[in-house]
């Protein structure tokens, strides 16, 4: 997308076009993490490699990535000190691995597809098949209190997720809550301008690293276009788009946007029971970023949702921290959220309608040490000016973080 464009994408962050309007509504700032989706029985990214081999294992596709498990060991073992065994491989290094040799196109031309080689597809679509049979067996109780957290949320607040899974717009669905999946909610668009709808009444629902219901339609239409190119063209195979009657793709974004926009190529679908029954497990997977130290290489589709970060936190009313831990594997993510921290905790617009909260944050930790290490990530923060719950996400924490402020 144009950088016209892009100049465009700040209202739902910034809160108001115009400081002086002092009768503009202010909206929360919620980053969720991993720690966000754990009650619900998510697995943690620390749990994910074994889960996946054992998955793969079951599914009869463990011979697709054992060799390149195998090369890893051999790798990792010539390039440290210490070996290492195949039950202590984490996902991150793995797939960072796999990630680098795909974008280099290191194997030539085996390089599989442009959506990435064998294994990198068949994990992301394990990670995505693990994570949906999870999802399908949340008890009520936790569901109770995803709801909870969804009945909280006002049209014009910002749910920033790295989550994969469909918590939240569950959630948001079953309590009658309109939401988007993208920053601003345009009334027309003119080529490289467009004109925001300040009236739009939803949750701002933003996936950075992407969905298991999401596929990137990208690969079909290049290869819908070559087809049409030949004499006796015909459809090429998608999984998805080929069979659209079947789980009835939309676009993540609706209404006016810009043409341009990587977002457009994006389509959310149902009956993902029936995507998962299919067979064929290295072609077409869901759009999640891998968990990979590399993250950022395949980050392009997405990198939209971060546009105008930078005015965010100043105008908005709370800005809440929810089981985002500042992974290793994240490391890119600190930039932004050093910023939206800062400048909420420290730049005060003297506006009379704006009362802040303090800074929110929940995360599990266990003991002194480990509380420790997590606040050394955010070394950032004015702890003196933070509300915590280090007890995880639950009734306690839903009470600390939707707690009034004094006076409001």
């Amino acid at each position: 997308m144009n950088s016209a464009a892009v100049d465009h994408l700040s209202h739902a962050f910034s809160a108001t076009d115009d400081a002086s309007d002092v009768n503009d509504p202010m909206y929360d700032v919620f980053v969720v993490g991993a720690g966000f989706s754990r009650p619900a029985g998510i697995p943690l990214t620390s749990e994910l490699f074994r889960l996946v081999v054992c998955e793969s294992k079951a599914i009869g596709a463990y011979d697709i990535l054992e060799p390149d498990v195998r090369r890893y060991i051999e790798y990792y073992d010539s390039t440290h000190t210490t070996p290492i065994a195949l039950d202590d491989i984490n996902i991150e290094g793995f797939m960072s691995y796999l990630d680098i040799e795909h974008y280099l196109s290191l194997k030539g031309s085996d390089t599989w597809s442009e959506e990435g080689n064998r294994s990198q597809i068949l994990v992301r679509h394990l990670i995505a098949k693990i994570i949906f049979d999870r999802l399908s067996s949340v008890p009520p109780d936790q569901q109770k209190l995803y709801d909870l957290f969804a009945i909280h949320l006002d049209p014009g607040d910002i749910v920033i997720t790295f989550n994969y899974d469909t918590l939240i717009e569950d959630a948001l669905k079953r309590n009658g809550k309109p939401y988007r999946l993208f920053l601003d909610r345009l009334i027309s668009v003119d080529g490289s301008s467009g004109k925001v709808d300040t009236e739009a009444k939803e949750v701002i629902l933003l996936k950075m690293h992407g969905s298991i219901d999401w596929f990137d339609r990208t690969y079909f239409d290049n290869n819908l276009r070559f087809n049409q190119e030949t004499p006796c063209w015909q459809l090429p195979y998608h999984k998805i788009f080929s069979n659209q009657s079947d789980f009835l793709p939309e676009k993540i974004v609706n209404g006016p946007y810009f043409s341009d926009s990587p977002l457009q190529r994006l389509y959310k679908v149902r009956n993902l029971d029936r995507y998962f029954e299919m067979k064929n497990y290295v072609s077409n997977p869901p759009l999640i970023l891998s968990p990979s130290f590399s993250k950022i290489v395949y980050l392009n589709l997405l990198k939209e949702f971060w546009n105008s970060f930078y005015s965010a936190g100043p105008l908005n009313r709370m800005v809440a921290i929810i089981g985002f831990s500042l992974p290793e594997h994240d490391e890119y993510v600190r930039l932004p959220l050093f910023s939206l921290i800062h400048s909420f905790q420290n730049i005060e617009p003297n506006l009379p309608n704006l009362k802040k909260t303090r800074l929110k944050i929940v995360d599990l930790r266990k003991d002194g040490v480990d509380l420790q290490t997590y606040k050394q990530r955010y070394s950032f923060v004015d702890w003196n000016r933070a509300d915590c719950c280090f007890e995880g996400f639950g009734q306690n924490a839903i009470n600390m973080v939707f707690e009034k402020p004094t006076g409001k």
